[in-house]
């Protein structure tokens, strides 16, 4: 999961009954389009459904374990938690 990185301003959401990560849109720092569909973290990503939508910027950093979704004036950030341990 730390491996993974996701800099992604969605674009496009995934349909209701999706339960993997499928948002897609535009990479934070190359400007391309992206998508940030990942076998090892997208159920943990998926979690945070609910607080996402179109516009806002999706960030997790290689190297971390910290989901943040920020939108135009809050950042909501996420821990990785496994069997009630956070990680940092």
């Amino acid at each position: 999961m730390k491996e993974d990185e996701c800099l992604l301003i969605v674009k496009k959401m995934p349909g209701i009954h999706d339960g993997r990560f499928g948002y897609e849109g535009v990479n934070l720092v190359t400007k391309e389009k992206c998508n940030c569909k990942s076998p090892i973290s997208d159920l943990w990503w998926s979690i945070y459904k609910e607080h996402i939508e179109l516009g806002d910027t999706i960030i997790k950093k290689k190297g971390e374990l910290i989901f943040s979704i920020h939108k135009k004036d809050t950042v909501l950030s996420f821990n990785f938690e496994c069997e009630g341990k956070v990680y940092k």
